[in-house]
């Protein structure tokens, strides 16, 4: 199943979330502040979709967040998408 997500580059992409994702991937290693302000201003959000390399490094207590939140870790790259053309890619769920 293919599904859209909003693609977020960097800091600077996530205060132009909108509020009515429900899906997003980080290309950068969010911290668990950028993790909470993203759950905090997408209340539809339903998954995260994040490089392996910077999922291992989410921690327990963000993972409880999303658990608790009915939202969806998943791992997954993006690789050739610009930003700068489309802020949103069809992804294979």
């Amino acid at each position: 199943m293919k599904v859209v997500f909003r693609i977020i580059g960097s800091e600077e992409d996530l205060k132009d979330i909108e509020g009515k994702e429900e899906n997003v991937h980080f290309c950068f290693r969010p911290s668990e502040k950028n993790i909470f302000e993203l759950v905090t201003r997408t209340p539809k959000l339903k998954r995260i979709q994040l490089p392996s390399s910077y999922q291992k490094t989410i921690s327990n207590t963000t993972k409880t967040l999303l658990k608790m939140k009915n939202i969806k870790l998943l791992t997954g790259d993006i690789w050739g998408h610009r930003t700068d053309i489309d802020r949103f890619a069809e992804i294979e769920v």
